[in-house]
């Protein structure tokens, strides 16, 4: 059994989302095209949080959603409570929403964030942002809000030595954040947060790594903890960015779900914040043959454990990606505003600094060991009977961390299923080769 994730067409720099099967099959769904494209500008009312938000009827009626004339991804959901809640429970009173789209994230800002009392709306389409104005209407919030017409990094560069940057500033694009972050960080205040997503996963989990050294200046890699992956080498790339403006950015909170990654940054202005953050960059080698995992400041071309060829992701983020205080808060504001998916969200964060940056996949440790899959559970009772902590990983769909080394993640997994006698006295159990 393998982790990675396969190969996908070529759709680089577009948003990874699955179009699911219908009953009617490929004749219900060119019908569903046909339809969505006719209601391309009908316009309906549709409720997010507390919100009213005005949104083209047909991004609801198709997954993925039109791009044209405007965009609004109701998948997105989870990601915008997240935002409410995160900035509910910060201080600060301005928000810029750089690409605002029809409003969704703004507008839900400016209605249901109290101490907010500026929300900069930005995009570059008119028809997307006359939209936004609709509904910032509707919430009667239009005191509360601002538009401005124009490329995110204009906008956010213009922000510059100016008296007027923002507590909170959010960077949403099609694809890789990387044309918008040093803009984004100028545009953020000393002390504020800036949050940032990317969408190209196939990129960032290794699928295309010649695409992330190109892109992003570090090598990812696709196996059983990917995603974590993805996340830390996207915050190596913003603590990079920010110290070349002799800023700091240090995560606060991160969170991987469907085809996204999206981390949370405290912004400190200065140069020493900025040398302190890149203390946390380093490297990760994992061995597809012993599936030992270490943490080393340069990459590794062989383990260190069985000698054989290892496979190094870096530079990345190995420091802390959470505020165990912010996350509390932010807990408290989504159970208040009945966001029970960003609640749980945020609490399966909770303990993760306290392990290494990599997770163990149980159906890879069972595919090693050429096992049935044993129940998660029981490898966490023997883990912690022997003295190790656990939790299951936030990033991955299975898996766990723990600061046990592979092999007694290995030995874990036995004690829950029957195996031959001998078979973890070898020198190391031969991992099965994924990928060649």
């Amino acid at each position: 059994m393998t982790s990675q994730i396969p190969k996908p067409p070529d759709r680089r720099g577009e948003r990874y989302m699955k179009v699911p099967e219908t009953a009617g099959g490929a004749g219900e769904s060119f019908n569903r095209v046909q339809t969505a494209q006719r209601d391309s500008l009908k316009l309906v009312e549709h409720i997010e949080g507390s919100t009213k938000l005005i949104v083209p009827a047909a991004s609801l009626a198709v997954d993925p959603p039109p791009t044209s004339p405007v965009f609004f991804n109701p998948a997105a959901a989870l990601n915008r409570d997240i935002s409410v809640c995160l900035t509910a429970a910060t201080g600060g009173s301005s928000f810029c929403d750089s690409m605002a789209g029809v409003g969704a994230r703004g507008v839900r800002i400016a209605n249901e964030v109290n101490r907010i009392d500026c929300v900069v709306l930005v995009d570059f389409n008119g028809k997307a942002l006359r939209i936004a104005r609709k509904a910032a209407a509707l919430n009667r919030v239009m005191r509360k809000c601002e538009f401005a017409q124009s490329e995110t990094s204009s906008y956010l560069y213009s922000r510059f030595g100016r008296d007027r940057r923002f507590d909170f500033v959010d960077v949403d694009p099609f694809g890789t954040p990387v044309g918008q972050l040093q803009g984004a960080v100028r545009a953020t205040t000393d002390g504020g947060i800036l949050s940032v997503t990317a969408t190209d996963t196939a990129v960032l989990c290794g699928v295309y790594p010649k695409v992330a050294r190109r892109r992003y200046g570090a090598t990812p890699l696709n196996n059983g903890f990917n995603h974590e992956t993805a996340i830390r080498l996207l915050a190596g790339v913003v603590a990079r960015a920010a110290a070349s403006l002799d800023t700091g950015a240090r995560p606060v909170a991160a969170h991987s779900t469907m085809h996204y990654v999206r981390l949370f940054f405290s912004v400190s202005v200065g140069a020493t914040k900025g040398d302190s953050m890149l203390n946390s960059l380093g490297h990760v080698a994992w061995c597809p043959s012993c599936g030992h995992v270490a943490a080393a400041p340069e990459s590794r071309i062989s383990c260190e454990r069985c000698g054989k060829k290892a496979r190094s992701t870096g530079p990345i983020w190995i420091g802390p990606l959470v505020d165990e205080d912010l996350l509390q808060g932010a807990r408290r504001v989504a159970d208040r505003l009945n966001l029970p998916k960003a609640s749980a969200t945020l609490a399966a964060l909770s303990g993760l600094d306290g392990f290494p940056p990599w997770s163990y996949s149980i159906d890879d440790a069972c595919s090693t060991l050429g096992i049935a899959t044993v129940p998660e559970t029981e490898v966490y009772r023997s883990l912690e009977e022997r003295g190790y902590s656990a939790m299951r990983t936030p990033f991955e769909k299975t898996g766990l961390k723990t600061n046990a080394a592979y092999a007694e993640v290995l030995r874990a997994v036995t004690e829950s299923q029957s195996l031959p006698e001998g078979l973890l006295d070898r020198p190391h159990v031969e991992r099965q080769r994924i990928g060649g």
